[in-house]
């Protein structure tokens, strides 16, 4: 891994900056910041954002969780500061081989815990299914957590008028650019965020202002969001045998609670489903308790009453 120096992309007050790593692997060169644990642990708990995120997502979060693990926060391809996407590749299939890869590279501890944010909890799943086929891995998978899950299908509306216009906007350079000089400029960011229904920070939504000024960043989200296949996703959710929490925000309007409770009902009979008062972004808006809620979850490797009983169980 290189530490960044002098010509260092970050912004100056960009959280956790100095915990950066850049990892060339192919054809990608990954941003990944490496918190080590405070105690000798056997573990990683490995953080997938959500699709427009990045690192920063996470940054209220990490001094609670490497109280008992070493933790991974990553920029995804297309994301952040992580450079070389193609946003043809941003599957879930094929990003997932390539977080696969990145792990072997970085040598993680031997067990994992996946902790998916929106569209990063399907991403954790694609990640595990690919990972129980493999005979003799150099780690385990021993826990997923969906926090706010992208597990429900886009609506009808989606499906037949906006989403065949998505994948080619994706790649196109001129557009994402355009996107990105709108989003400098007007109050697009401030309007997505609040969408959520969450209280995002003043410093928060100028991290998303900054990432959404990079044209880059734009083609990525939206590579992102045209290659996810979630109907795949659910299809092979019965061959999954790894303990899997989800926490849901009443609020949530991107991802709402009954239509994804439904699915997870459905699909994931054994998930454990705890509900909060929180919109989409719930993390960032209640770190500190969101991270005791992976924690207890991750040290203990079950649900545990450890985390903030806003409202739990089914």
């Amino acid at each position: 891994m290189d530490r960044p120096g002098a010509d260092n992309p970050l912004p100056p007050n960009w959280p956790h900056r100095t915990q950066s790593a850049f990892v060339p692997i192919g054809r990608l060169t990954w941003h990944l910041q490496v918190h080590a644990s405070r105690k000798p642990s056997d573990r990683t708990i490995v953080l997938l954002h959500g699709t427009g995120a990045s690192t920063h997502s996470w940054a209220d979060l990490i001094e609670v969780l490497q109280e008992g693990a070493c933790v991974l926060a990553i920029d995804l391809p297309g994301h952040g500061f992580t450079r070389g996407a193609d946003p043809k590749n941003l599957t879930l299939p094929m990003m997932a081989r390539d977080l696969h890869e990145l792990f072997l590279e970085i040598e993680l501890e031997k067990n994992v815990i996946l902790v998916g944010h929106s569209a990063g909890a399907p991403l954790a799943i694609e990640l595990a299914y690919q990972h129980s086929g493999l005979n003799n891995p150099a780690f385990q998978i021993t826990q997923i957590i969906g926090l706010n899950p992208s597990l429900v299908p886009p609506p009808a509306l989606y499906t037949t008028l906006l989403g065949p216009m998505v994948a080619p906007m994706a790649t196109s350079g001129p557009m994402t650019s355009m996107i990105a000089f709108i989003a400098s400029s007007t109050a697009m960011v401030n309007q997505l965020l609040d969408s959520t229904e969450s209280k995002v920070s003043d410093q928060h939504r100028d991290y998303y202002r900054f990432l959404f000024s990079q044209p880059s960043h734009v083609q990525g989200s939206m590579g992102f969001m045209a290659g996810a296949d979630l109907p795949s996703i659910l299809a092979r959710a019965k061959d999954l045998t790894i303990p899997i929490s989800f926490l849901i925000g009443q609020r949530d309007s991107w991802v709402k609670e009954n239509a994804l409770k439904k699915i997870i009902e459905q699909y994931f009979p054994k998930a454990q489903i705890t509900i909060w008062p929180g919109g989409h972004l719930l993390h960032e808006e209640q770190p500190l308790a969101a991270a005791k809620y992976i924690q207890a979850i991750a040290l203990t490797n079950r649900e545990t009453s450890a985390a903030p009983a806003y409202g739990r169980g089914k």
